[in-house]
């Protein structure tokens, strides 16, 4: 059976929580933002008419917001490790 950690007062501890939910916004970042930029590019290449470059732009640009956001939120998870290793 798993442990809970617990806070002093009895309650469940949420830090675990939190992680995970960091954690799991990773994969969903990694498939919605690419998507996003690809499907904006390709509007803008059917009102210009400027073929498939500015989705493969968007494409190009949606990876690289989903790489900064994943790399944000790596940090802030690792700073709240650290946190938390402090507490103990």
């Amino acid at each position: 059976m798993a442990r809970v950690a617990s806070k002093p007062d009895g309650r469940p501890s949420r830090e675990g929580i939190r992680s995970a939910g960091l954690l799991l916004a990773i994969p969903t970042l990694l498939i919605v933002a690419p998507l996003v930029g690809f499907w904006i590019g390709d509007w803008l290449d059917r009102r210009f008419r400027t073929g498939p470059w500015l989705g493969l732009a968007g494409l190009v640009v949606g990876f690289a917001a989903a790489g900064r956001e994943t790399y944000q939120i790596y940090r802030r998870y690792l700073a709240d490790e650290e946190e938390q290793k402090k507490r103990r």
